[in-house]
């Protein structure tokens, strides 16, 4: 584990408030967006986030690295919104107690793994200086380089060379299975 991440586990350990705003910056928005997949309400899936996060911080729980801390993370969120449809009248019609459940054709595990990497994208693409992200972001939503090229007012071949850097960087900060994805999202 590098030093910044186990100074991140041991204020999360000791219930430190420092500890708690790395889980909101860098977890947040990713398990807001996992636990609305189970949800049509955007509210319900925050209050799901919220709730397990204030667990976390009630809780005995001890993590010895951010994998774990992730892994927890998000099968709790699973786990929770799971709850709350069987525990809401307003979700009735939703069979949670099919083993194998699906959201949009992809089992939870599926879904799961996704989010972790998007937020280890997301995360890394924030590294970036402001044209390479604007670009890489830009690529992520599907246009091309003449169209990126357009929309941020500079050459076909700036735009190249900006992703060819933002590229190498993300390759050294990504681990292998999160850039294939990102590869993925882009082409």
């Amino acid at each position: 584990m590098t030093k910044p991440e186990e100074m991140i586990i041991q204020q999360i350990n000791q219930k430190k408030f420092e500890g708690y705003e790395y889980i909101y910056d860098n977890y947040y928005s990713s398990l807001c967006s996992f636990s609305s997949r189970f949800f049509k309400s955007k509210s319900d899936a925050e209050d799901v986030v919220q709730d397990v996060i204030l667990r976390l911080w009630k809780s005995n729980s001890n993590f010895n690295s951010t994998k774990a801390l992730t892994s927890y993370l998000f099968f709790s969120v699973k786990n929770a919104s799971l709850n709350a449809i069987r525990n809401d009248s307003k979700w009735s019609n939703i069979d949670i107690n099919h083993h194998d459940i699906k959201i949009d054709d992809k089992s939870i595990d599926q879904v799961l793994i996704e989010e972790e990497y998007y937020r280890q994208i997301h995360l890394a693409i924030n590294k970036l200086g402001p044209e390479r992200k604007r670009v890489i972001l830009l690529s992520m939503e599907g246009l091309s380089n003449k169209e990126i090229a357009e929309k941020t007012g500079v050459s076909v071949n700036t735009v190249k060379t900006l992703k060819l850097k933002a590229y190498r960087f993300l390759r050294e900060e990504l681990e292998l299975p999160a850039l294939l994805f990102l590869l993925h999202l882009i082409n």
